[in-house]
């Protein structure tokens, strides 16, 4: 007989992105040609910055335990962003350094959520957000919008709280949809979250990967105290910095910010030493990167939506941001998790099911990888899917066979 696990473990499902990723990689491993645009990493270099300070640190030898919620160098590094970005200045008591935006998001729910209390998001939404939130003992509530398409109102946001509410959260720009809330969206939610006084987080890992000349729109400018206001952040994402694991919030609330480190202390105890080092390199360092990253996923973005274009009964939102595409394939099958199935078979390409993001019928597609893997992806996609196109497909010494 074996020992039971908890209700907890058999309740938490598989991150859908980890997932796809592993299948990818076992499917390269085994020498077969994927293309995967699945993935969520740039595969842009790591600033020089941040290199040369993670192996000048490295040289020293001295690689040991930091403060449990993050160096003071790291913390004045992420202030000096904050301020820089967001308009106000916070104080070192009031970030946290944590293991990624992820554990970030995750402390702030175990220190501010009680069982049954709700948190509200969108959909289409970051896969981990409904798990994330029973993990916490929480209720997810997720509002989709009334208009159709991938727009949620704010006023579809208000209508979604309860006396139960705790806690309202955005992604913007969104992932999977690349979609950035417009200011008045943002204006109306900071501001009903502070007179209700909800916890309001603002997910911001994508802040700057932003495109056209677009801006995301500034929480801050619109709180008071800001003491209900949560902006989660990271180098992932920007700097392309993915295997750091650095990431951080930031909120007025002095109370909660020690509590989350009080939960960060007992549980992960403090973050790497070398990447912390980097990640304020990162942050202090040439912000030209950024700019040059911007401008490689636009023009992958451009790429992609040109493939896109060539399949029929497609569609798809243009993004304002990320590196993801939120593409409705349901004339072809409405079922996402079959289809990303199929084309991960009969095509090898990697994609994400969009019902892991709330959105059934969607898969999302990322413009991370370079041209041509995007350009070859969309094409067996559209090989796969298209009923008039040759039964076989050549794809260097190996011959691809749909039914």
């Amino acid at each position: 007989m074996s020992i039971s696990l908890s209700k907890l473990a058999s309740q938490i499902g598989d991150s859908p992105t980890l997932k796809i990723n592993a299948k990818a990689r076992a499917l390269k491993a085994a020498g077969e040609p994927v293309i995967h645009l699945g993935g969520g990493e740039p595969t842009y270099p790591a600033p020089e910055s941040a290199v040369d300070a993670i192996i000048q640190k490295a040289q020293t030898r001295k690689i040991k335990y930091t403060p449990s919620s993050g160096t003071p160098e790291l913390k004045a590094a992420v202030l000096g962003y904050t301020q820089q970005h967001y308009g106000r200045k916070y104080e070192l008591n009031q970030v946290i350094v944590s293991a990624g935006a992820k554990q970030a998001l995750f402390n702030f729910l175990l220190a501010a959520v009680d069982p049954g209390d709700e948190v509200i998001f969108p959909a289409p939404y970051w896969v981990s957000y409904p798990e994330m939130v029973r993990m916490a003992g929480g209720k997810p509530v997720i509002v989709h919008g009334t208009q159709g398409g991938l727009g949620v109102s704010a006023n579809d946001i208000l209508n979604a709280v309860t006396p139960r509410t705790k806690v309202i959260l955005i992604n913007s720009p969104c992932n999977p949809s690349g979609q950035i809330y417009s200011e008045e969206f943002i204006r109306t939610v900071v501001e009903f979250a502070e007179q209700k006084n909800i916890f309001l987080v603002m997910d911001d890992i994508y802040h700057q990967l932003v495109f056209d000349g677009k801006k995301t729109p500034n929480p801050c400018a619109y709180a008071k105290e800001a003491k209900n206001l949560v902006i989660i952040n990271g180098v992932s994402k920007l700097y392309g910095l993915t295997g750091l694991r650095i990431g951080w919030a930031v909120c007025a609330n002095n109370e909660l910010i020690g509590a989350m480190g009080r939960i960060q202390a007992q549980s992960t105890s403090c973050n790497g030493d070398l990447s912390e080092v980097g990640a304020a390199a990162a942050l202090k360092g040439d912000q030209s990167v950024v700019a040059d990253l911007c401008r490689v996923l636009q023009q992958n973005r451009d790429v992609l939506l040109a493939e896109a274009a060539k399949i029929p009964h497609v569609r798809v939102e243009k993004p304002a941001g990320t590196f993801y595409s939120f593409m409705d394939f349901s004339h072809y099958n409405a079922d996402s998790n079959a289809l990303a199935q199929y084309l991960l078979e009969k095509a090898l390409v990697a994609v994400v099911p969009g019902v892991s993001f709330g959105a059934e019928g969607y898969l999302r597609i990322s413009y991370c990888a370079d041209q041509a893997s995007i350009i070859e992806g969309m094409r067996r996609i559209r090989w796969a899917l298209d009923e008039n196109a040759p039964k076989e497909i050549q794809i260097g010494d190996k011959l691809l066979t749909r039914n």
